[in-house]
């Protein structure tokens, strides 16, 4: 697999500088509704799991069948994004996302 540089800043965007460089233990995304809350958060997920190969991630809405068509759509779209799509494996039945190189895992499930 071919290594690719892209320039973080420049596919995040302004305004969210504090929320991607924040090193506490719980992260806040505050913001109106189209301000690219969904996108950064989905981002900086991608790019974590890929920085740290221990990283395994688990999304969790009140109903399963809501996760599709927004946070596993995002994910994606972080990944497309990215220029990484040949290091990520994506199953839509049931959803899970799984990056090739370590076997982490992105997991979905409802409350429901």
């Amino acid at each position: 697999m071919k290594s690719k540089k892209i320039r973080l800043p420049d596919l995040v965007g302004k305004g969210y500088r504090d929320f991607w460089n924040f090193k506490g233990r719980y992260r806040v995304c505050k913001g109106s509704r189209g301000s690219k809350k969904s996108k950064t958060t989905a981002l900086f997920f991608i790019y974590s799991m890929m920085k740290y190969p221990g990283a395994n991630l688990l999304v969790v809405r009140k109903v399963y069948r809501t996760l599709k068509d927004s946070c596993f759509t995002d994910l994606k779209w972080a990944i497309n994004r990215l220029k990484v799509n040949d290091y990520w494996s994506i199953k839509e039945s049931p959803l899970e996302i799984t990056y090739i190189p370590t076997g982490q895992k992105i997991l979905f499930r409802g409350l429901n």
